[in-house]
């Protein structure tokens, strides 16, 4: 079920909620809990029911490493073959949906075999949630962890919100607020942030990203054809698109957790206002850049070891960020180049820092535009291709496609068709293009962030009204549904 749709904001959402507070206004606290995760379970298989097989079974055979780990004083040697079972099930589990034809297809241009493709649907959230489960296990495995009920553990888990795509969340944030009574009150405050936090993230995603989604919306076969002013707009649009597209998803989890009285942690913190790649990696994916740190680059030793092997170690968590994300070498190549960056930038951070931070904000952000675009694209090849057109592209306007995307349903637009010429129209879209994309580019930089939006003490009666007009709005576009990107990983 998408976030982003009729049957979610009018049906799923309201009737959840009344049933989760209506049990616990009597005091049926476990019957609650149990409701929440049924709930959770219709959220995920709303698309394919099979999907819930999966996660009920990666739910109760890590809940069973962990009562194992937990339940009594095992010698050193158990506990590590009860956490090398933990962690190759886990892994098992995201290899064989994930990386298996992925693998196979490599095998196969390596050698000349032609193993058969198992074409394995990539089960929602996998990602997520595998991740979430694998710090549970190490965590139980370290003595971090006191045993929980398995109510708890399978909400933490499955919480809808978080459940798709993300945050990766720990134990220590989520089940202590679980098992907390004063939780299951209904709270006014947090049911009046979180549907600020709910609107604010739906706009970035229906009003904002969809529509920069359409501008960088180019078949292959269409690279070759564009102009340098159209390819460097791909580019550009996609940077814009992600960022709202994955912000709006952050907002909105923040916003259903809210008025669940959870607070769900911050994975997306204005990312494009950094001015160096660190800073990047700081407000981008804030959890999973926790997770690689805690659970991958300080075991490898972290920034312990000697220069060189803090660099290694640097590359390593980054390749790996790029294969999460997904089985494509194009994503590979992404991660590695964030990884090459951020060595870079330790090599140099003395004299790089005495630089104006304009200039280093604007390398940082042209980085950004060029890695997302072999993130984008569906090969290396085709991410080349596009940079070629950006050279050789030649003179003119926006394509077609691309000021359509933003003009189609624009309202200057449909009120200028009655008092100008076709020349003075087309001008027209294409200015209106050019201020959209500048506009897009003006909120990621200079905007507040949707937490200091919402923390304010002193929002207005106009700032209320926004909220209800952007709802609005975002409702009545909610026909053209789209699924969130990180939704594929």
């Amino acid at each position: 079920m998408l976030f982003n749709s009729y049957i979610f904001l009018m049906a799923f959402l309201p009737v959840t909620w009344l049933i989760y507070f209506g049990l616990n206004r009597f005091g049926k606290y476990q019957l609650a809990t149990g409701g929440l995760i049924a709930a959770s379970f219709v959220f995920y298989g709303y698309f394919d029911w099979r999907l819930c097989l999966l996660l009920a079974a990666s739910i109760l055979t890590n809940y069973l490493l962990h009562c194992a780990l937990t339940g009594r004083n095992w010698g050193k040697i158990q506990r590590r073959l009860m956490l090398f079972c933990g962690l190759a099930f886990n892994f098992g589990l995201l290899i064989y949906f994930k990386y298996l034809d992925f693998a196979i297809e490599n095998i196969n241009s390596l050698t000349g075999s032609q193993f058969p493709l198992r074409n394995i649907v990539l089960p929602l959230g996998i990602s997520f949630y595998t991740f979430q489960q694998v710090s549970f296990v190490v965590d139980s495995y370290r003595g971090e962890i006191k045993r929980c009920r398995i109510l708890e553990y399978s909400l933490f888990v499955s919480f809808f919100p978080q459940l798709v795509a993300g945050p990766i969340v720990l134990h220590s944030e989520m089940i202590p607020q679980f098992a907390d009574k004063e939780k299951r009150k209904i709270n006014f405050a947090n049911m009046l942030s979180g549907s600020e936090y709910l609107i604010i993230g739906l706009a970035k995603k229906v009003l904002l990203a969809d529509a920069f989604g359409r501008m960088c919306s180019v078949q292959p076969e269409g690279i070759g054809s564009l102009n340098s002013l159209s390819a460097v707009t791909v580019i550009l649009a996609y940077t814009l698109e992600i960022y709202f597209d994955f912000s709006g998803y952050c907002d909105m989890a923040i916003g259903i957790g809210k008025l669940f009285n959870i607070d769900i942690p911050i994975n997306f913190r204005s990312p494009y206002k950094a001015v160096n790649i660190a800073e990047f990696w700081e407000r981008w994916h804030i959890t999973l850049t926790r997770f690689l740190t805690t659970y991958v680059y300080i075991p490898l030793g972290g920034s312990r070891v000697c220069r060189w092997k803090i660099y290694r170690n640097i590359l390593i968590v980054f390749a790996l960020s790029g294969l999460w994300h997904g089985a494509d070498w194009s994503l590979v190549l992404w991660g590695v180049m964030h990884g090459v960056m951020m060595v870079l930038y330790r090599m140099t951070k003395k004299q790089t820092d005495r630089l104006p931070g304009w200039l280093t904000w604007l390398f940082t952000f042209l980085f950004l535009n060029i890695s997302w675009t072999f993130f984008h694209t569906e090969s290396v090849t085709l991410s080349i291709r596009l940079f070629q057109t950006v050279v050789s592209g030649g003179m003119g306007g926006f394509a077609q496609n691309i000021v359509a995307a933003v003009c189609e349903k624009n309202f200057v637009i449909m009120l200028a068709r009655y008092f100008t010429s076709e020349n003075m129209l087309s001008f027209l879209s294409q200015i209106i293009t050019a201020i959209w994309l500048l506009g897009g580019v003006a909120i990621c930089v200079t905007a507040p962030s949707s937490h200091e939006i919402v923390e304010r003490d002193n929002r207005k009666h106009r700032y209320f009204c926004l909220l209800a007009v952007l709802f609005f709005l975002s409702v009545i576009r909610l026909s053209e549904v789209s699924t969130f990107i990180y939704f594929n990983f």
